[in-house]
């Protein structure tokens, strides 16, 4: 899967990854993310949705192992809620 990595301003670095990740409305794609400075890493992952011309994004943020566990569920959760309610 595409990776794309980049030199922070604060000599730290950037990393985005498009990995595996569930098939969720019209169109939809998952990237985990994280940002080194020195000794500190801080993760993220977050699911984007398409559904017609509306982005839906849950992003799930933190360091501990297996943090991501729910982020899919948090994400049909929130494309059922879209559907249901709108905008």
């Amino acid at each position: 899967m595409p990776t794309v990595a980049s030199p922070g301003q604060d000599g730290g670095s950037y990393r985005f990854a498009v990995v595996p990740g569930p098939r969720l409305g019209d169109e939809s794609m998952r990237v985990d993310s994280s940002a080194t400075s020195g000794s500190i890493t801080l993760e993220w992952d977050s699911i984007l949705v398409r559904i017609g011309t509306t982005l839906v994004i849950v992003r799930e943020q933190g360091n501990e192992p297996g943090g991501d566990d729910h982020l899919t569920r948090l994400a049909e959760a929130a494309l059922r809620s879209f559907q249901t309610t709108g905008p």
